[in-house]
């Protein structure tokens, strides 16, 4: 069921609006606070602990979220969770007149903004699908990626220049004010504009709702395979990348810190080119045939990473070719997030979206650090340059099972229709 299409561009304009601020607010404090913390006790390990008390929320809260969605008034739930931590940045700021921004207040303030910023980010993603048409999908998906991967770029520049100019409590203030913007625009959003199954009432407990997302999950091949996708992304760049390329860079090849910088930088810069351009892209192409291309082509990015041992001397060379790479495994990584999200929306009911987005993430958010921990004892026994062939060889071979597997599929339906 629809509603007239003008309250479509609008819900997209307000989706725009109210997850950017909220996002974009969340990865500016984040590391505002971060540099904060490391001036307040001169510690890494404390500035540690905060980085990894924005992370945590995430990984605890996320399996449990999609449930709360799906049962739940998603746009309550959504604008709730900005008025709260409105009211939170509020508070902490009338709570630091009268007493210092301690490092114990730090720890709950980020505890408590990225525990609700969980909840947030499931239940608006679990919440696309009926904000706009089945044909807009793929622009709000691409806005989506679009908010994650301008946050990513804003959250250090500007964070870094907040922390310089300004006293953190201002920023609190501020960051307050404009959860609270946020939240008034999410009120205007309809999320119910779009609507391809009547609505399922749960009435069975929280467990079971929990064990149904898990079963559905598990039964499904198609989002099984998608997660395989996801995991295998998630373990190359953790594996052949995260770990060797800036041993390589700084260790092996000696390059300036400038540099360093530099490269990284081109990295959000591609998935910003990505998220701008897909939705064009995927008006000539299938969604699978997308996925699959640029998952082969992030495993060939990812196997040159050790490429210039012997090849490459000048620093300039370096340079150019790792930020080259980065900028385009950035754009490939938004080439197969927009088309596998938006793929799930397409496949998963409704009423079991939440929970099933929230297993994926979960369960691929562990591939990462092990991917991690793997490479960097890898590191330690064979010859570096190796790491990212091997990492990139099992992504590849298993990315041309896929495309063999879907080749056949399609082999076999053209027999079918002649």
């Amino acid at each position: 069921m629809m509603k007239k299409n003008k309250f479509g561009k609008y819900n997209l304009s307000l989706f725009f609006m109210g997850k950017g601020v909220s996002v974009i607010g969340s990865s500016i404090y984040n590391f505002a606070v971060g540099l904060y913390v490391l001036k307040l006790t001169g510690s890494a390990l404390n500035y540690g602990i905060t980085l990894m008390l924005s992370i945590l929320p995430l990984i605890l809260i996320s399996p449990f979220g999609g449930v709360i969605a799906d049962r739940f008034n998603k746009k309550i739930i959504v604008v709730s969770m900005d008025i709260i931590n409105g009211l939170l940045f509020i508070a902490i700021y009338l709570l630091t007149e009268k007493m210092n921004f301690s490092l114990g207040l730090v720890y709950l303030t980020t505890i408590l903004l990225n525990s609700f910023g969980t909840l947030f980010a499931i239940s608006i993603e679990a919440a696309k699908p009926n904000l706009v048409k089945e044909d807009r999908l793929i622009k709000i998906n691409a806005y989506s990626k679009l908010i994650d991967s301008i946050s990513s770029v804003l959250g250090p520049i500007v964070g870094g220049i907040i922390y310089a100019l300004f006293d953190i409590r201002a920023f609190v203030l501020f960051n307050g004010i404009s959860f609270l913007i946020s939240a008034l625009s999410e009120s205007f959003m309809d999320f119910n504009y779009y609507t391809k199954e009547s609505h399922v009432k749960i009435n069975t407990s929280f467990r079971n709702d929990f064990k149904e997302g898990i079963h559905y999950f598990f039964k499904n091949k198609a989002i099984v395979e998608y997660f395989f996708i996801f995991a295998t992304l998630n373990f190359l760049l953790g594996f052949s990348v995260n770990v060797p390329a800036p041993y390589l860079i700084n260790e092996v090849f000696k390059l300036s810190s400038a540099q360093f910088g530099l490269i990284n930088g081109l990295f959000p810069v591609g998935l910003i080119i990505g998220s701008l351009t897909i939705e064009s892209l995927l008006k000539k192409f299938t969604y699978k045939k997308v996925l699959l291309s640029m998952n082969l082509f992030l495993a060939i990015l990812a196997g040159m990473i050790g490429l210039p041992y012997q090849v490459l001397t000048s620093s300039v060379q370096l340079t150019i070719f790792y930020g080259l790479n980065f900028c385009l495994m950035g754009l490939a990584i938004a080439y197969v997030d927009v088309p596998i999200t938006t793929l799930l929306q397409q496949e998963v009911p409704s009423h079991l979206l939440g929970r099933v987005m929230s297993i994926l993430m979960s369960l691929v958010k562990v591939v990462l650090p092990i991917a991690l921990v793997v490479s960097g004892a890898a590191i330690s026994v064979m010859p570096i340059k190796l790491i990212p062939i091997i990492g990139a060889l099992a992504s590849a071979g298993f990315t041309l099972y896929l495309m063999n597997k879907e080749h056949q599929l399609n082999k076999l339906n053209f027999e079918n229709i002649e």
